[in-house]
């Protein structure tokens, strides 16, 4: 059975040690390992996730049968909107519907705070993640090119989910 628990600033460890568990798999084939270091540090940072725990961005560990297999985070940015942050799950626990799940988390969490929409940003090149959002039903609904630290272009998409 999995199950969301809230994270707190106890679980940060925990979060940094799955970001490096999965990242590596998530995105070296589509951006440089310089990039990737430079982004799990940033945004894996004590600091940064502790900021984020108290200024409104939930944080989930999610479990299964009482063990961390995964992670989201998510908050509402206007007064219709909400942003899904990240949504993580380690590698041999893909394919068993679990991003689903955490995607439906995430929209439950949205319609109970009133947002009309769930957004959030992905690689354009992510194809795994890309199919994944299509299927819950998200669209495409900008594409963006943006620095994200000096020399480091991300492209993304805003991809949109009406609830």
């Amino acid at each position: 059975m999995i199950t969301f628990r809230p994270a707190t600033p106890k679980d940060i460890p925990l979060l940094q040690r799955m970001a490096r568990a999965i990242w590596p798999r998530a995105y070296l084939s589509i951006i440089t390992r310089e990039q990737l270091e430079l982004m799990v540090s940033k945004m894996y940072d004590p600091a940064t996730i502790r900021n984020e725990m108290q200024n409104g961005v939930v944080w989930k560990v999610v479990e299964e049968k009482g063990l961390p297999i995964g992670y989201l985070s998510y908050s509402i940015v206007g007064p219709a909107e909400c942003k899904l942050h990240k949504i993580y799950v380690l590698q041999e626990h893909h394919g068993q519907g679990i991003g689903r799940k955490c995607l439906a988390e995430a929209a439950r969490y949205a319609r109970e705070k009133n947002s009309k929409t769930l957004f959030l940003m992905v690689n354009r090149a992510n194809e795994k993640a890309l199919h994944a959002y299509r299927a819950f039903g998200f669209r495409e609904a900008e594409s963006l090119d943006w620095e994200f630290a000096p020399g480091f272009i991300l492209h993304d998409y805003r991809m949109e989910l009406e609830l």
